[in-house]
C-alpha cells in the first residue's frame, strides 16, 4: 500500500499523460455498457469506483462481476468466523459498496479467494458474461503492474484481456454467440496510464463507497486520507480536483503490438 504519498505525487506528475481528448480518453467518456471485473470484492471501488459512479449518473449500463469470496482477507475483524459467515459479510459490504455508486447489475462467480484459477480457464467465463452483456469497455486491475504477486490481481486481469481478445472470434465458445465488437479495455491500478478521468463530483461516493468494506479497514481514516491524496494527484495531471487514471488499450493494441506500452 501507498507509504510516502509526496513520492507518490512527485512520480505522478512525471507521467505522460495527454490531456487532449484522445481516442483513449474517448474510450473512457462515451462508453455506454461497462463491465468491471473485480478480484475481490472493493477492488473495483478502489481503482474504479469514481468512474463507474460517474458512468451510471450519465445513463450508462454498468455491471460488476466480482471473482473471489475474498474469504481469506479480514483485517479489522479479529475474532474467528466461520468461511460462511465471511462470505456473506463481504457479498452484503460489496452489495452496499455497490448501491453507493448506484450499480445494481452485480454478479458473484465465488472462486475461493487466493485460488482464483490461472487466466485461460478464467477467459471462458469473462467472455460467456462479456458476450452476454456485449460492453463497449471493460475495466479491471493491470496484471502487468511492476512487484504486483497477488495470484487473484495477475490471473483476474489476464483472464479479461484474454477475453476481449478473444471476444469476436466464433470459433472459441460456440455456445456464447458473439453479438458484438470487442470492448475497449482500462486497466487500474496501473504504473503506466495513458488516461485520468476527473471525479470531482463522484469522490465522496468513491470514498463512502470504498469505507463500505468495513470488514477491511483497520483504519478507515487513514484508507481516505489515501484514497484523496492519491487521487488528488491523478487530479493534477487532467486539471481537476481529483481523479481516476488507467492504461486504456484497444483491442487490435493487445496482440503483438510493441508499442502498446506507450503513453
Amino acid at each position: 500500500m501507498i507509504t510516502d504519498l509526496e513520492q507518490v505525487n512527485g512520480h505522478l506528475q512525471s507521467l505522460r499523460i495527454n490531456k487532449e481528448k484522445t481516442q483513449k480518453t474517448q474510450a473512457l467518456a462515451s462508453a455506454k455498457r461497462i463491465v468491471s471485473f473485480s478480484p475481490h470484492p472493493d477492488d473495483s471501488e478502489i481503482v474504479a469506483g469514481g468512474f463507474l459512479a460517474g458512468a451510471v449518473e450519465r445513463g450508462a449500463e454498468v455491471k460488476v462481476v466480482v471473482v473471489s469470496d475474498d474469504r481469506m482477507s479480514l483485517t479489522s475483524i479479529t475474532r474467528p468466523l466461520p468461511m460462511e459467515e465471511i462470505v456473506a459479510l463481504r457479498k452484503k459490504e460489496e452489495l452496499e459498496a455497490m448501491s453507493i455508486l448506484g450499480i445494481k447489475n452485480v454478479e458473484f462467480l465465488e472462486y475461493t479467494d487466493s485460488e482464483v484459477p490461472e487466466p485461460r480457464r478464467l477467459s471462458r467465463d469473462f467472455m460467456r458474461i462479456m458476450r452476454a452483456f456485449q460492453p463497449d469497455l471493460a475495466v479491471t486491475v493491470d496484471p502487468f503492474l511492476p512487484y504486483e504477486a497477488h495470484p487473484d490481481h495477475i490471473n483476474t486481469g489476464r483472464g479479461v484481456m484474454e477475453a476481449v481478445l478473444f471476444h469476436a472470434y466464433p470459433y472459441i465458445m460456440r455456445d456464447a454467440k458473439v453479438n458484438s465488437q470487442a470492448p475497449n479495455l482500462a486497466l487500474g491500478a496501473s504504473a503506466i496510464p495513458n488516461a485520468v478521468v476527473s471525479i470531482d463530483h463522484t469522490i465522496d461516493r468513491k470514498v463512502t463507497a470504498v469505507l463500505a468494506h468495513k470488514s477491511q479497514w483497520p483504519d478507515p481514516k487513514k484508507m481516505e486520507d489515501r484514497i484523496r491524496k492519491l487521487s488528488a494527484g491523478y487530479g493534477k495531471l487532467e486539471g481537476c480536483g481529483y481523479g481516476e487514471a488507467f492504461k486504456v488499450l484497444l483491442p487490435d493494441e493487445i496482440h503483438v503490438d510493441p508499442f502498446a506500452s506507450l503513453p
